[in-house]
């Protein structure tokens, strides 16, 4: 919602600049369906046996999405954003489920994280796992064993979005967890799909 509301006021402000209307206005009906499937998908959660629509996600594709939504924000506000680890992975996830997951961890970074952010996949413990790390000032002591509770923020926020990016991990079959306070760091563990691209390894920008 945030990075909707955003291109929002991007568009607003560029009134009498045609081609960023366009290409901003495009862009936010993107995302306007991503936000409209993944209530679809939560919907449905309601009404469904868990796990039972979790298949093979490419946790690529998804990234790649993330990346080139959230990447012109991070950039706006003076910071960068990028993807490292272990490629070609798949897990079993919803695209909707997943993919706002990582919007939320991303947003929550924004909002109260600092520096570069670090999107860092890998293979571990049997998992396929998904770092979300940023260079801020972290998580405070008393906060962070409740982080996931509902009403619970750094401050300036609702409080929602770390307790709804958990239930949808979980729903998946999956977990989400603080792995560092200082900086912050949350991990997404999800099962894996296959073997493929365990070991392929790059390094650098997305």
């Amino acid at each position: 919602m945030t990075g909707l509301t955003m291109r929002l006021e991007e568009i607003v402000a560029a009134a009498g600049e045609p081609e960023v209307v366009r290409e901003e206005g495009e862009a936010a009906i993107v995302q306007a369906e991503r936000l409209t499937a993944v209530i679809d998908e939560l919907l449905a959660a309601a009404r469904r046996q868990r796990h039972a629509q979790a298949e093979p996600v490419a946790i690529d594709e998804v990234l790649g999405q993330q990346i080139t939504e959230w990447e012109p924000v991070f950039r706006d506000a003076g910071r960068t954003l990028q993807l490292e680890g272990s490629r070609g992975m798949k897990a079993m996830a919803t695209t909707g489920g997943f993919g706002q997951v990582i919007a939320s961890l991303l947003e929550n970074s924004l909002r109260h994280g600092g520096g570069a952010v670090t999107v860092t996949t890998s293979f571990g413990g049997n998992y396929v796992v998904t770092e979300v790390a940023d260079e801020g000032p972290g998580i405070a002591d008393e906060i962070a064993p409740k982080i996931f509770d509902r009403n619970v923020s750094g401050g300036g926020g609702t409080g929602l979005g770390l307790t709804l990016a958990r239930a949808l991990a979980a729903a998946d079959g999956g977990r989400l967890e603080l792995v560092r306070r200082r900086p912050a760091t949350f991990a997404i563990f999800l099962r894996p799909a296959d073997d493929d691209g365990r070991n392929r390894v790059v390094s650098g920008p997305a």
